[in-house]
């Protein structure tokens, strides 16, 4: 026998407790660390498959080709330990933490640091603050059956003033392909490209864009 199961998530729940009061007051402290900057956001697990080192490349790409980003976005880069008794996933982690402080040590000025990273797991309300505060989201796996992480960032949206960059190679894509900036995970061109595109984006076609993916998820 073969049969289809949608997989998604429960959007009421997540809109619901995105709108609660501790929610919007971590949102508002999340903001007030980083006042004037658009918050650009990547949550995954440890993972080969998530693209985590292509998109910190696409990120110093972005720096180097667009000098109008500096201080005004900042990288927020959230990995979920996974695995972490593994060799490959121990050098995976390196790796990541070696690029981000390359980047950092290269671009980083008075007041401002270009790539915030956590190397932990996020409580339910600090991760619902970080989904609102927020700007920009890329989800930019290299290979990803679903993704939930693309509709968990939507439905959290409540002001629907912000971008979603969401991988080709993401299952979601086929469903939010029409609101999302769809990119090639494995070009950092497009990735750096589709992020100044997201930064520069005017409020009105921000709004259009979530209010579709919202409506679809």
């Amino acid at each position: 026998r073969i049969g289809g199961f949608a997989i998604s998530i429960d959007y009421n729940a997540f809109a619901r407790h995105a709108a609660s009061k501790e929610v919007a007051d971590q949102t508002i402290f999340v903001r007030e660390t980083l006042p004037e900057r658009q918050l650009i956001l990547g949550i995954d697990r440890l993972d080969y498959t998530k693209g985590i080192t292509n998109r910190l490349e696409a990120f110093q790409y972005a720096l180097e080709r667009y000098p109008d980003l500096h201080q005004n976005v900042t990288y927020v880069q959230v990995v979920v330990p996974s695995r972490d008794d593994i060799f490959e996933y121990q050098n995976m982690k390196m790796e990541i933490e070696r690029k981000v402080g390359e980047i950092n040590g290269r671009f980083t000025t008075a007041g401002w640091v270009p790539i915030h990273y956590l190397y932990r797991s996020l409580e339910f309300t600090e991760l619902l603050a970080y989904y609102r505060a927020a700007e920009i989201a890329l989800v930019t796996p290299l290979k990803d059956g679903m993704n939930l992480v693309s509709k968990e960032y939507c439905a959290c949206s409540l002001e629907e003033d912000c971008v979603l960059i969401l991988s080709e190679f993401a299952g979601s894509a086929a469903q939010l392909q029409r609101g999302a900036l769809l990119v090639n995970p494995y070009s950092i061109e497009e990735v750096s490209g589709a992020s100044h595109q997201a930064y520069h984006m005017d409020r009105e076609e921000r709004r259009r864009r979530m209010r579709n993916l919202r409506r679809s998820i």
